[in-house]
């Protein structure tokens, strides 16, 4: 796998991580149960729609490699 095909993964679930960990401890304090719910909810919507947007990602690039494939196959290109 292509080491730039990650892309910004790792600052990103630091990013979340943290959001997560200040909405989580400020639940525990007791401190705006509110806030930190919806902090901690709009964290991990983010996360999930990066990840299903990747993943999407990924299965468009593999169709269009498939094409290509076909195609050059069909041109007696490949082998």
């Amino acid at each position: 796998m292509d080491t730039f095909a990650h892309r910004t993964w790792v600052p990103f679930y630091l990013a979340s991580f943290g959001t997560i960990s200040i909405g989580f401890f400020r639940a525990l304090d007791g401190v705006m149960l509110l806030s930190s719910l919806i902090l901690v909810g709009a964290a991990l919507a983010i996360i999930f729609m990066t990840i299903q947007g990747e993943v999407e990602r990924c299965n468009r690039q593999k169709e269009l490699m498939e094409t290509l494939s076909q195609k050059a196959r069909a041109a007696g290109e490949g082998p």
